[in-house]
This record gives C-alpha cells, sequence and structure tokens, in this order.
C-alpha cells in the first residue's frame, strides 16, 4: 500500500467542482425531466389484463430504476458535500432540491405500485414467472403489498410533498443546530473551540481529567440548544404518526420492520436475548471500572482505554491494521479495503467544519462507495473505519446484483459490518 495515505476523500471523479459542479448541475436537471416523463408514461399506463400488458410495463419499470439509481447517486453526492462542510450553503440548497426529487419519485413510484396492487392475482403470477421479472419478484411483491397497506395513491403523493418541508425538513434542522455548535476545550494552557466530531474524538483519551472536562463542556454545549433538538425530535415524531393514523396503522414499528425485512418476533427475540445476556456486560463494565481504579464507569468512561499511553494511531497504521485483519478474514474483503484506501474513497481528516460520526454511502452508477469519520488517532476511531470499511464491502459485493434487490435491510448489515 502506498503511503502516506490521502485522508480527505475524492470527489472530483465523482461530479468535478463540488457544490458549484456544471456537470453535477446537467445530472440534476436531466433527473428532473425523468421525472416529467415518468409521470407521463404513469398517466396513460393501464392495470395489465393480459402477459403482453406487464411486457408493455417493462419501460415504466425501467425507467423507475434509472431514475432511483440517479437520485441516489446524485443524493450521496451532496450527503458529502455537506458533511465535509457544514457551511457549504449551495450543498445545503441542492440538498433540498433533491429531496423534492424523491418526493416527486416516490410519487411516481406510489402511481406504478397501484398499478400492481390492483392487477389481478392470475395476471400477477404469470407476470411474476417471467423470466425477466422473476430477478425482482422479491421486491415487487413488497411493492404490491405496501400499496394495499397505505392510503390512496394521490394521498400518499400528496403526503411525500408535504414531507419535503415536513418530516425531512425537520430531518435536516438537526444538521443546521450541528454545524453551529462549537465545544470550548482547553488544550496546552489556551481554549480551542472544537467542533461537535473533534469533541467526540476528546471522549477517547486515556487522561481521565481530560474527558471529563470535555465532557462537562460536551454536556454544557448541548443543554444550551436541548430545547432545538426535542422539538426537532418531537415534530418528527408527530409528522409520522399522524401519517401512520390516516394509514390506519396503530402499531409504531409497522414501518420500521418492514423496512428492515423483520418480524415483531425476530425483534422480541432479539431484545429477549439482549436482556438475558445484560449481566455478561454488566461484568465487563465492572470490571473496566476496576482497571481503571474507579468504582463505577461515568458515561466518558465507556469507551476508554484501559492503557495510559498517549501514543496514536497514525492513519496509515490503522489501514495496514485493517487490511491485514481483513485478509484473515476474507482476501477479497482485505482487497476491498486496501483499493477504498489508495482510491482515496475515505475522508478522515480531522478538521472543523465537519459533521459529527461517520457513515458510509454507495455511488450506484459509480458502483464506488464513500467513507465519512474525523480520525485523531485513538483505537475506538480505528474501530470505527473498519466498520464503515464493513458496510463499504457489504455494497462492494452487491453491486453485480439487479438494482432492484441492492437495498439491504440495515440491520443485516450493522450486524455484517460489526463482525467485519
Amino acid at each position: 500500500m502506498k503511503t502516506p495515505l490521502k485522508q480527505t476523500w475524492d470527489l472530483e471523479s465523482i461530479f468535478s467542482g463540488g457544490s458549484s459542479s456544471p456537470s453535477f448541475k446537467a445530472f440534476l436537471e436531466e433527473l428532473e425531466s425523468k421525472v416529467q416523463q415518468l409521470q407521463s408514461q404513469l398517466k396513460s399506463a393501464k392495470v395489465p389484463q393480459t402477459v403482453l400488458d406487464t411486457e408493455r410495463l417493462d419501460s415504466v419499470l425501467n425507467a423507475i430504476q434509472e431514475l432511483f439509481n440517479g437520485a441516489s447517486q446524485a443524493g450521496s453526492f451532496v450527503s458529502c458535500l455537506t458533511a465535509q462542510n457544514q457551511h457549504d450553503k449551495q450543498a445545503v440548497e441542492l440538498g433540498a432540491r433533491i429531496n423534492t426529487l424523491y418526493a416527486q419519485g416516490k410519487s411516481t413510484l406510489v402511481s406504478f405500485q397501484n398499478l400492481l396492487a390492483q392487477t389481478s392475482e392470475d395476471i400477477w403470477q404469470k407476470w411474476m414467472d417471467r423470466e425477466a421479472i422473476k430477478p425482482i419478484s422479491f421486491v415487487l411483491n413488497e411493492y404490491r403489498n405496501e400499496a394495499r397497506e397505505k392510503m390512496a395513491p394521490e394521498l400518499e403523493s400528496l403526503a411525500l410533498d408535504l414531507a419535503v418541508d415536513g418530516y425531512h425538513g425537520w430531518g435536516d434542522f438537526y444538521n443546521t443546530i450541528v454545524k453551529n455548535m462549537t465545544i470550548p476545550v482547553p488544550e496546552n494552557g489556551e481554549i480551542v473551540n472544537l467542533s461537535v466530531g473533534q469533541a467526540a474524538n476528546k471522549l477517547d483519551e486515556p487522561d481521565r481529567s481530560v474527558r471529563q472536562e470535555v465532557f462537562t463542556r460536551w454536556e454544557e454545549a448541548w443543554t444550551k440548544v436541548e430545547d432545538y433538538c426535542a422539538d426537532t425530535l418531537n415534530h418528527l415524531a408527530g409528522f409520522r404518526l399522524k401519517l401512520y393514523e390516516n394509514r390506519g396503522w396503530t402499531d409504531v414499528l409497522k414501518e420500521p420492520l418492514e423496512i428492515s425485512r423483520m418480524s415483531a418476533q425476530t425483534l422480541d427475540t432479539m431484545w429477549q436475548v439482549i436482556n438475558e445476556t445484560k449481566p455478561v456486560l454488566v461484568k465487563y463494565l465492572e470490571r473496566k471500572a476496576k482497571l481503571l481504579g474507579l468504582e463505577k464507569l461515568s458515561w466518558h468512561d465507556v469507551e476508554a482505554p484501559l492503557g495510559t499511553s498517549t501514543t496514536k494511531i497514525s492513519y496509515d497504521d490503522a489501514a495496514v491494521t485493517i487490511v491485514e485483519q481483513f485478509g484473515k478474514f476474507s482476501p477479497r474483503m482485505a482487497d476491498f479495503a486496501q483499493m477504498a484506501f489508495e482510491k482515496s474513497w475515505i475522508e478522515a481528516e480531522d478538521r472543523p467544519g465537519k459533521r459529527p460520526g461517520g457513515f458510509c454511502t454507495s455511488l450506484r452508477l459509480s458502483k464506488e462507495t464513500r467513507i465519512f469519520m474525523t480520525y485523531a488517532g485513538s483505537p475506538s476511531n480505528v474501530s470505527t473505519l473498519a466498520h464503515e470499511l464493513g458496510h463499504g464491502y457489504h455494497q462492494h459485493v452487491m453491486n453485480e446484483l439487479h438494482p432492484l434487490n441492492q437495498n439491504y435491510a440495515m440491520n443485516v448489515a450493522e450486524t455484517a459490518s460489526t463482525l467485519a
């Protein structure tokens, strides 16, 4: 592996020019045109009465796939732009534009799902038995069942439109809160204002006095915006609950379970196992407290290292370790990780202005991923980096699947990337 590795990602290979990219502007305009074309197609589409009718809908199905692949690519690109620089106002505006595009695209999908729901059982079975459709029949069956459990198409479309400034608007407001927050932390005899992401890394410091100080400042900063955060969460929940009420849904877990392709019984079993094995975790935490010389762990001690060394793990060393460990599990996985490092698919630089946390996002058209975090050299950072690369590999092995089959359940993804 070539060193030193870049700690900033390459977005230019996706769309050159960042939030001012002319090629991205043209790409968005093309997507918006595709939405309008698809809407026109669906207005004239009829519920299939014969197998031949189902074949005529292939073009609609292909257009839906193209649209959502493009929207996914655009959404991932803008997510990267807003994460790397929370003060990029052009990127924020692009995000709002993409939210609108998604709403329009999903509205067309609702119309298509309505056609599926109205198709007779006999024609449906023949449709699903077609060789070209078999690979995506599972997803189409999901689409059909979803349509039967939601409101009328025009009401679902209205809800999607309102969600742009409602549900998604409140979600974006959280990013507005965080980008304006700083955590004042003492360093070398002076106060340094850190971003939320940078301050979070300080909670892994070996020196407990440093962790205590940072955590105190952290709590103070978040307390100042607690009302805004509470309002945001309440309005998000309120929007969702009112939508569920109008759909006739009484179980608040109905949609999350369906998105995760999980049954309530599976979720209950998982929680049962967690409760039954909780004593094992408690013993671990008690032992950790003893090794740290504490009677009881505080929140800022949970992820603290047991050693007292202040030596940081360099990014290059972390990369070598991750690739080596992945190789013990799967050479193909190690090759993917090495490619991600060498092609600069990872944004890890420790600098202010970045969004807190870490994520991995897929670029379906490019068949690439991008990974985001703020790397400060702690063991926890190495773990986060490996975890997100696990997500990246998960997407990588699905690149050759049919686009509609690439929406994997996050409960599976989180388990897989954690084990990785």
